[in-house]
């Protein structure tokens, strides 16, 4: 399992980016990353570009749930992808302040069309054959990945709901 700081996150082969973060939820942190410029976009085997010059990446860290949100816009400000890690902790990292998961493995993407998949569950049955989480750790895992997929489905997840575009610049 690995600590990650959303500051540092999905920034492979960028050159300049603009970080904002905000603090003002009292749920949640929410991060906004401007991609300004790239060496070369991060392009999905499907042809679909995420991550490119103008490009935002917006996390959004709930203080009291076991997953992260990450959300992929593009110089249009449309939404292309959901990507959604399951995590042990969620936090504020006292010595940088800035937001922090811990990551689990098991991650949820949902694509601009809607279709959902769940990536890693191989990742997650490995960690826990050699002894990097515990059966504890496993088991809330998939709960979390079960909890997330019927909010998503019944379109009740909060954080998907949220109004991303006032986060954006102008």
């Amino acid at each position: 399992m690995k600590r990650k700081l959303i500051s540092k996150t999905y920034l492979k082969d960028v050159n300049k980016y603009i970080l904002k973060i905000y603090f003002d939820k009292e749920d949640c942190y929410i991060c906004v990353k401007k991609i300004i410029d790239i060496k070369e976009p991060f392009i999905l085997d499907s042809g679909r570009c995420l991550i490119d010059n103008g490009y935002y990446i917006v996390e959004v860290i709930p203080k009291h749930e076991n997953y992260t949100m990450r959300v992929f816009i593009n110089d249009k400000k449309e939404i292309l992808e959901y990507y959604f890690d399951i995590s042990l902790e969620n936090g504020l990292d006292e010595e940088s302040n800035i937001p922090y998961y811990d990551d689990l493995y098991l991650d949820i993407t949902i694509n601009k069309e809607g279709k959902i998949k769940i990536l890693d569950e191989d990742e997650l049955l490995d960690a826990l054959n050699k002894n990097e989480i515990t059966k504890e750790e496993f088991n809330l895992a998939n709960k979390t990945k079960d909890l997330l997929l019927d909010s998503i489905q019944n379109k009740n997840n909060k954080y998907i709901n949220l109004k991303l575009e006032e986060y954006l610049d102008g």
